[in-house]
């Protein structure tokens, strides 16, 4: 698929699944948790691990691409430029503290797409002026997936998320329970941790989440 493809792609399938954080996978390695992921149906993934050394996490991350593209799923490397390159990532996501667009750009190449988290209008804005082909939203609700996380997003930014330009992928705390509301609200996108990969039996916790939402 083109970086173009990539990005409708976001839209057209609701579940993004964000793996990496082995604390939450039940004891799951993360190859494990990428086979289960792709055998559940997920076809866009990212992988997001911060405690592994840069070698450790090429390897991984490797494989788990390799595996992606075999089975045609997106694969999505968050931060770090340098390993969304030697891996042949689809997608880099990249937050507030990280790597501006215009950088990543340069170092990835025009094929790669990019996200960007936001958390309120002006960082929505300045994605788009910087190029961004699609920002994460959030956190929607309270979470505990990231210890560092933003206050849940004000209902000013909410309106504006649902009229922008870009493709939207909404995350933080996201749930079975509240899910729907989101998608009744109008968005389509959903990046989930514990919701997935937290849960026992991931092929249930994704046709759930499928479910609910038709």
């Amino acid at each position: 698929m083109t970086k173009e493809d990539h990005v409708k792609h976001l839209l057209e399938d609701p579940v993004y699944a964000i793996m990496g954080n082995e604390e939450l996978c039940l004891g799951r390695s993360n190859i494990d948790v990428a086979k289960g992921l792709i055998e559940a149906g997920v076809t866009i993934i990212q992988y997001r691990e911060k405690h592994k050394k840069w070698r450790a996490k090429y390897e991984e991350a490797k494989a788990i691409a390799n595996l992606c593209h075999e089975a045609g799923v997106i694969f999505i490397m968050n931060d770090s430029t340098d390993l969304a390159v030697a891996c042949g990532a689809d997608g880099i996501h990249v937050g507030q503290d990280d790597a501006p667009v215009e950088v990543v750009r340069r170092l990835a190449g025009p094929d790669v797409f990019i996200g960007v988290s936001t958390n309120t209008v002006d960082e929505m804005k300045q994605a788009l002026a910087d190029g961004a082909d699609y920002v994460g939203f959030g956190p929607m609700f309270p979470t505990r997936s990231k210890a560092d996380a933003d206050e849940v997003v004000s209902g000013e930014a909410k309106a504006f998320a649902l009229k922008f330009s870009l493709p939207v992928v909404t995350i933080g705390g996201i749930s079975l329970d509240n899910i729907r509301s989101l998608y009744d609200e109008g968005f389509r996108s959903f990046a989930m941790i514990s919701a997935i990969v937290g849960k026992e039996d991931m092929t249930k916790a994704v046709a759930d989440i499928r479910r609910i939402l038709q």
